[in-house]
C-alpha cells in the first residue's frame, strides 16, 4: 500500500498521533464487528472515536477498493508505522511559529521537490531575526537575517559612520 500524506500531517508526531487515531478507531471497529456477528444488542450504540479529517480521508482511501476490513486497518497502521520510521525527515526553523498557509507551502514544496512523504517539523527561534534554518541529516542551510549580519559584522562600523 502506498499512502499519499494530506499536507495537514507533516511531521512524525502527526503522522504518530494520525496512527494512535486509526488505532483506536479499528479496535472499535473490531468490536462492533464482533457484537453484530454475535447479535448482542445494547440499549445505546456505541459511537466511533472522534477522528480528524486525515484520518477519515486514509479510512475512505483504504475503503474505497470495496468493503473496509479490520485487515486493512491493520496495514494501514503499520504503513503509518513503516512511514515515521524511514521517512526522510527535514526541520524546517523560523524567526516566528508559521501560519498553517506557510507550513502548507513548504510541505507541498518538500514533497514536490524531496520525497512524496517526507516529514516535515517546524521550530521557531526568534534570534534568527527573519528568514530561516533548515536542516536535513546532517547538513545544516542557514538563510536567517542573523548569519547575514553577523558575517557582515566588520562591515557594520563603516555603514554606521556613513550615517
Amino acid at each position: 500500500m502506498k499512502l499519499k500524506l494530506d499536507e495537514s500531517v507533516s511531521s512524525s508526531q502527526d503522522v504518530r498521533a494520525l496512527g494512535l487515531e486509526i488505532r483506536d478507531y479499528a479496535r472499535w471497529y473490531g468490536q462492533n464487528g464482533i457484537k453484530a456477528r454475535v447479535g448482542v444488542r445494547k440499549r445505546k450504540q456505541v459511537e466511533s472515536p472522534p477522528i480528524s479529517p486525515a484520518a477519515q480521508d486514509l479510512i475512505r482511501a483504504v475503503a474505497s477498493k470495496g468493503t473496509l476490513k479490520r485487515k486493512d486497518l491493520d496495514e494501514l497502521i503499520d504503513e503509518l508505522s513503516y512511514i515515521e520510521a524511514k521517512s526522510p525527515r527535514i526541520t524546517i526553523t523560523l524567526a516566528a511559529i508559521a501560519p498553517g498557509s506557510l507550513k502548507k507551502s513548504l510541505v507541498n514544496w518538500c514533497r514536490e521537490h524531496i520525497a512524496p512523504n517526507v516529514l516535515v517539523d517546524f521550530r521557531f527561534n526568534s534570534t534568527l531575526l527573519g528568514g530561516m534554518v533548515v536542516q536535513y541529516g546532517s547538513h545544516v542551510y542557514d538563510w536567517s537575517f542573523r548569519r547575514q549580519i553577523l558575517a557582515g559584522s566588520a562591515k557594520f562600523p563603516e555603514v554606521l559612520r556613513r550615517v
